[in-house]
């Protein structure tokens, strides 16, 4: 099952987090996403910084809606760093793919087809 298409799973805080094996296992189901510093994360170029704070503000409507929340900053003005990682269980969760799995989808679809 393609991983955008799962659903969130509503409480995860009594679960364990990821172990390094799931993890390689889930990380080719969501291309352009890399493990950094133990969380799951895509960097994205803008067209400077306005659309960089619009892509920001997306992103947080975007994740809002499913109530998982990603680490959002904007680097050089123009550069967004998503990351995913669910505090409460101290590391990641199924949740975290699926929702970078759903953010690269979104952006499929918002740019006509291409990441």
């Amino acid at each position: 099952m393609d991983l955008s298409s799962e659903a969130i799973s509503p409480d995860v805080a009594d679960t364990a987090p990821l172990t390094r094996r799931e993890i390689a296992d889930l990380l080719p189901g969501v291309p352009g996403w890399s493990l950094d510093d133990g969380r799951l994360s895509a960097r994205f170029a803008c067209t400077g910084f306005s659309g960089a704070v619009t892509f920001f503000q997306e992103i947080a409507a975007f994740a809002a809606r499913e109530n998982h929340i990603p680490e959002i900053s904007i680097r050089m003005g123009q550069l967004v760093d998503v990351s995913w990682y669910t505090y409460t269980i101290g590391g990641l969760s199924r949740n975290d793919f699926i929702m970078a799995a759903r953010l690269s989808e979104w952006l499929r679809c918002r740019q006509g087809g291409t990441l």
